[in-house]
Formats: structure tokens, C-alpha cells, sequence
């Protein structure tokens, strides 16, 4: 090999490792920016809004009616752990499912109901009088429950008579 030859391949090798550094690096960029472009805006560790898996009228049935018939039902004292306990679990019952029930369902009304304006200050006053019952049963506090039981009743009724009226105090 001649001289001329030896430096011509030592020149083609040099540039091959280059392009090589080149396009690593270039593909790494398009993979930053791709990442970058599809990068949570949400803190870490913050969850994704939920996605409805069931009908409004499902999650009522199933779980809303029952949970918040559990703290209506508590009129007087809870005599022991148990039902304390019982309570507390209907109370965290209410909470999920208004976090659920925020986004709305998979019914046919239920991502148009959602998306109305009376809805959310509908299903916050369910989420607050649900989270005074949670801290009430945790406290065994009768009076608190009671009031937490009395602050559930106005939007549960509202929303009914706005959606879905005819279901008002039915069993």
C-alpha cells in the first residue's frame, strides 16, 4: 500500500467514525426531542385523569347508592368498631367514585353531562360531604357524621333532579 493509498483509507476511516459520532448523535438528539415532545406536564408522581370504565348509572347503582345510603343509615351513634369501620369504608367508597364520576361515564349522556357547567359544583359538594364523613367515622364522631350525612343529601338530589330526574327519593 502506498502512501497516498494509506492516507486516503486512514482519511475514509476517520470519516466513517465521524458520520458514525454523527449520526449517534443526531439520533439521540431526534430521540430527545421526541421525548421532550411527548414529556408529562404533570409533576411527578401525579396521577393521570381517570378514565370512566362504566356508566354513570352503573357506578351509581353499584356504588354511590349504597356507600351513601350506609352514612344516611347512621342515625344513631355507631355502637361499635365494626360499624365504624363500615361507614368509614362507605365514605371512602363515595370519595373514588367521585373522582370517577368527575370525568363522567360511558354512558350515552354521561361525557355531555360531565362537560355542563352544574355538574362539577355538583359532584364537589358530593366529594367534600364524602370526605367529612371519612374524617368523621375515623373520629367516631356522631355529629360530625350526621353533618356530613346532611351536607351529602342537597347535591345528590340536585344532580338528580338536573340529569336524571324521576330517580329523586327512589329506592
Amino acid at each position: 500500500m502506498t502512501a497516498v493509498t494509506r492516507c486516503l483509507a486512514a482519511r475514509n476511516r476517520g470519516a466513517r467514525n465521524v458520520a458514525r459520532k454523527m449520526g449517534l448523535a443526531a439520533i439521540t438528539a431526534a430521540l430527545a426531542i421526541a421525548l421532550a415532545g411527548t414529556a408529562s406536564t404533570q409533576p411527578p408522581g401525579a396521577a393521570e385523569t381517570p378514565r370512566p370504565t362504566v356508566p354513570i348509572k352503573e357506578l351509581m347503582e353499584t356504588t354511590i347508592t349504597d356507600a351513601s345510603n350506609t352514612i344516611w343509615g347512621a342515625y344513631d351513634p355507631p355502637a361499635s368498631s365494626e360499624q365504624w369501620a363500615a361507614i368509614e369504608r362507605a365514605a371512602l367508597a363515595l370519595i373514588e367514585a367521585a373522582k370517577v364520576n368527575a370525568v363522567g361515564g360511558t354512558g350515552p349522556m354521561d361525557g355531555e353531562w360531565a362537560k355542563q357547567p352544574a355538574w362539577k359544583p355538583f359532584n364537589d359538594a358530593m366529594l367534600q360531604a364524602s370526605e367529612a364523613a371519612l374524617a368523621a367515622s375515623r373520629a367516631k364522631d356522631h355529629d360530625a357524621l350526621l353533618a356530613a350525612g346532611d351536607a351529602l343529601y342537597p347535591p345528590c338530589e340536585g344532580c338528580h333532579k338536573l340529569f336524571n330526574p324521576g330517580v329523586v327519593n327512589q329506592e
